[in-house]
């Protein structure tokens, strides 16, 4: 729960920034229903999961299975991945930090730090935030939400994509072909 509402506490932080910073306005930006997915996703999941914590509040005794514990702990462990990851990114972008797929004038294409690892690391952290939750939570409801939510960000990361090739043209190919789009490792546009 506090690795949730930290991430949209972060959230409503880039939206106040937004509003303060003297940056020029947008040339395109995706107004289109995608560009909720970020906020859903962290709304949805402090949703999901207070019903979910209450229930494991009920089945204390379970923790004691061992199975269970490292499921758990596996969970925690994911969480936490999921908080740094998000502020690793929100370093990364410095400056280009936007709460919508969007350019303007003084767009930079951010390739280093988290972006050098995957080429969309804030969505990145609100899956592992979702399926640490499932995990720690042993919520097969949070699953159910997690693999909604798969498809709703590879669906929002291609949209993302698509703006960042009009404004870089052959740039954004060439980083996509070095640095997959949300799984570490697996290398090419499809990752």
């Amino acid at each position: 729960m506090a690795c949730s509402v930290s991430l949209l506490a972060i959230g409503m932080g880039v939206l106040v920034y937004e509003r303060l910073s003297r940056r020029p306005e947008p040339v395109e930006r995706d107004r289109g229903p995608l560009a909720l997915v970020n906020f859903v996703g962290i709304i949805g999941f402090i949703v999901v999961a207070i019903p979910s914590a209450l229930t494991l509040v009920a089945t204390i005794g379970r923790l004691a299975e061992p199975a269970d514990a490292a499921f758990r702990l596996a969970g925690i462990v994911s969480l936490l991945a999921a908080g740094v990851l998000a502020l690793w990114g929100i370093r990364s972008m410095g400056r280009q930090m936007a709460s919508a797929a969007e350019v303007r004038p003084d767009t930079e294409l951010v390739t280093s730090g988290a972006f050098g690892v995957v080429r969309h690391p804030l969505y990145l952290s609100v899956l592992l935030l979702w399926a640490g939750g499932t995990l720690a939570l042993l919520s097969w409801a949070m699953a159910a939400g997690w693999l909604l939510l798969v498809p709703a960000f590879v669906a929002r990361a291609r949209a993302e994509e698509r703006l960042l090739i009009r404004h870089f043209g052959g740039e954004y190919p060439a980083y996509a072909a070095r640095v997959p789009m949300l799984l570490p490792g697996m290398h090419g546009r499809r990752g």
